[in-house]
């Protein structure tokens, strides 16, 4: 009798067991059934003008679903020029990089239902903000009374649009709310709005429209001693060199003392590289990297007034010295940045964040100096009319950032003992994700550039629209230079070239306008600061804190009344080096619980967290309705 009862509780036992292990399984089979595929959509109104200059609203369908492979469909009832389907795919990924999540794994659809051929980048950012809410489960049906336009950029700013007052009447006409980009606040147009709503960004933006809690991010990121020291390095160096070349200007100046407005304009910028040098020795030990950065503008205002000098000496001689001279200057820079180039490849397998950022910089500085050689090279035939001081500050730039990009390797060495440490998964996920994020901004940014140069080839305007095509040209050999350094497994130095090419096509698609009017820069400081605050929060959250992109912020708030527009391109500078890293991470350890949506479940991997869960919930049902047997056993036994 015995025996048998404990048969049959050791049988009950295992049973429960047995249950409770495999009901994860099936649990978790039945989860990936039920969310192997979903799709979820919403609508909006795109303002547009069309072409006898009136205003319309347009119905617009947005579709993300899941699983997908990251593509982007835009239809409508007619043609799709480029410039508006790269433009939406630059909205879809910039959504899902502010929802956390990894865009390759989802697929959106766009239906804009117009007949006739849409172009312009105006609607991407209404589409973004659609996306974002799809991907982050709020409330989209808020969409239904506004009417939303603007360019989106890669860091998530709302760009100037045309036509604003034709799209305020619109929207008038429909009892529609219009959200614009801030940077349109200045116009005209927005007379013809009775609502409105100026927009800088995805975070204003959500906030505004659909009431969302504004963020309260503050970052505190220690200082890292390796860096502070090399920055001070720099400046030091940069101060240095900037006095020698005074003293040379001092001893040649006088011998263009005949040209009187050229004079006045060089001693402005010698007076304005003075200011400079005073600011950057001031706080060599206080703010280390804003001493270098002043070190660095002075450094590079100095060597304008000297190639200014220079220029005009060859301006003096017949015949073509002047191209020649470009040619050779131009050359020699990109000479010595490939040579330096292959010296750094060789030193940078290192392994902290902070020193993997700092040499991606030192390439990035790299690439912008052949970007602006080769681009002076390319437009040295057909700048005859240009002013010897415009293109002695691009010689000039180049020549700069040759001798930046050698700080920066200094400090990513001093510093690659400073936590936290990084895998080279992550190095080489981030440089990946980089090319196709970097890829899709080149190709939104060439898109312009093609629509620009139509429109002043129409008008006769060839100067114009040859040196955007030099433009267009140079940011495709950046992208190009990229990929060559991935493919071959140059994955530091990828990411820095991605880096810059990134920071060059923002400079066509995202034009910050009102800068002179300080609501209009305090709104965008502001958006970016945000923005930065929120990735870099999640990137520490992850352990991959740096105080470097900190370092750029703290030194653009410092000149923003200055040098607004200056600042804002420092700003975005920082937003985008977070971003970049930001995206390698998604894409190596997928997006953070918190914003998901639902379980990626396309995988049959087990949570051995909860199988060990259902375990102990087996054993201990299984006990406890064994001992409910013994007790009645038992019981009628021995009572």
């Amino acid at each position: 009798m015995k025996r048998k009862n404990l048969m049959i509780i050791s049988s009950l036992i295992i049973s429960f067991v047995i249950l409770f292990t495999i009901s994860p399984i099936y649990a978790q089979q039945i989860t990936s059934f039920q969310q192997s595929q979903w799709s979820r959509s919403t609508w909006l109104y795109l303002p547009a003008v069309e072409g006898n200059n009136s205003g319309l609203v347009i119905n617009t369908t947005i579709t993300l679903s899941y699983p997908g492979n990251g593509q982007v469909t835009v239809d409508n009832n007619g043609q799709v020029q480029s410039s508006t389907l790269y433009s939406m795919q630059m909205a879809y990924m910039v959504a899902m990089l502010y929802a956390g999540l990894d865009y390759k794994d989802y697929n959106l659809k766009v239906f804009i239902n117009t007949s006739g051929s849409v172009s312009g980048p105006s609607g991407s950012f209404g589409v973004m903000l659609a996306t974002y809410g799809l991907a982050t489960g709020l409330n989209t049906s808020i969409l239904h009374n506004y009417a939303i336009t603007g360019a989106v950029s890669p860091s998530g700013l709302s760009g100037p649009i045309g036509g604003l007052s034709y799209k305020c009447s619109a929207a008038t006409s429909h009892n529609l709310t219009l959200a614009f980009p801030m940077g349109n606040l200045i116009s005209g147009g927005v007379s013809y709005c009775e609502k409105f709503i100026p927009v800088s960004g995805i975070l204003m933006a959500s906030n505004a429209i659909f009431k969302t809690a504004p963020y309260n991010i503050s970052i505190n990121i220690t200082k890292d001693v390796e860096f502070e020291l090399a920055m001070k390095n720099a400046s030091k160096e940069f101060i240095n060199q900037s006095e020698i070349i005074l003293k040379q200007i001092n001893s040649t100046i006088n011998t263009i003392s005949n040209q009187t407005i050229l004079i006045l304009n060089l001693v402005q910028i010698i007076n304005y590289t003075e200011t400079n040098l005073k600011l950057a020795q001031d706080l060599v030990n206080v703010d280390p990297y804003a001493s270098a950065s002043y070190a660095f503008t002075a450094y590079y205002n100095a060597l304008t007034v000297n190639y200014t000098i220079w220029l005009y000496k060859i301006s003096l001689k017949s015949g073509n010295y002047i191209s020649s001279f470009i040619n050779n200057v131009s050359q020699n820079i990109i000479n010595q940045a490939n040579t330096l180039e292959s010296k750094l490849i060789s030193i940078s397998g290192l392994n902290t964040l902070y020193s993997q950022e700092l040499m991606a910089t030192a390439f990035s500085r790299i690439a912008d100096a052949i970007y602006n050689a080769e681009y002076m090279k390319s437009v040295s035939s057909t700048i005859i009319n240009t002013s010897l001081i415009t293109i002695a500050q691009n010689l000039a730039y180049s020549e700069a950032r040759i001798e930046s990009a050698i700080s920066w390797a200094d400090a990513a060495v001093l510093s690659n003992s400073t936590p936290p440490f990084i895998t080279p998964e992550l190095i080489i996920s981030t440089a990946n994700s980089a090319s196709s994020y970097t890829s899709t901004a080149i190709n939104y940014a060439d898109s312009l550039i093609d629509y620009y140069i139509s429109q002043y080839t129409s008008i006769g305007d060839i100067a114009d629209a040859q040196l955007l095509s030099a433009i267009e040209n140079n940011l495709n050999y950046l992208i190009s230079d990229a990929n060559n350094l991935l493919s071959k497994g140059y994955y530091t130095a990828a990411i820095g070239v991605y880096e810059d090419a990134l920071q060059n096509s923002l400079n066509i698609i995202f034009i910050i306008t009102g800068t002179n009017y300080s609501l209009i820069t305090i709104k965008y400081a502001n958006e970016l600061q945000n923005e930065f605050s929120l990735i870099s929060s999640e990137l520490a959250s992850r352990g991959l804190q740096s105080s470097i992109d900190s370092s750029y912020m703290r030194y653009a708030n410092q000149i923003i009344n200055s040098s607004p527009a200056s600042a804002l391109n420092i700003m975005e500078t920082a937003v985008i080096d977070s971003l970049i890293w930001y995206l390698g991470e998604i894409s190596l350890n997928q997006g953070n619980s918190s914003n998901l949506i639902l379980i990626n479940a396309s995988n049959n991997t087990i949570n051995y967290g909860f199988y060990a869960i259902y375990l102990i919930l087996g054993l201990a049902i299984g006990f406890l309705i064994a001992m409910t047997y013994i007790t009645r056993i038992y019981k009628k036994i021995y009572y």
